[in-house]
């Protein structure tokens, strides 16, 4: 759980079940029970809309840092 050097403020790393693989802030997988899904660039787009950095699904980057 890390984020840089500090820990990653994303609640999902404190959760028992998240409902998303990887986190959206720090890309660590969260919930390695759920499977990675093959993602587009629609589902990509709404993440980004919902300001995240990596996509919660796939872990891809989504947007550079202070984006």
């Amino acid at each position: 759980m890390s984020f840089g050097k500090e820990r990653c403020p994303n609640m999902n790393h404190g959760r028992w079940n998240p409902p998303v693989r990887y986190c959206p802030t720090c890309s660590e997988v969260v919930n390695a029970r759920i499977a990675i899904p093959v993602c587009g660039n629609e589902k990509h787009a709404r993440n980004l809309r919902a300001r995240n950095t990596f996509c919660a699904d796939c872990g891809e980057r989504l947007m550079l840092e202070g984006g």
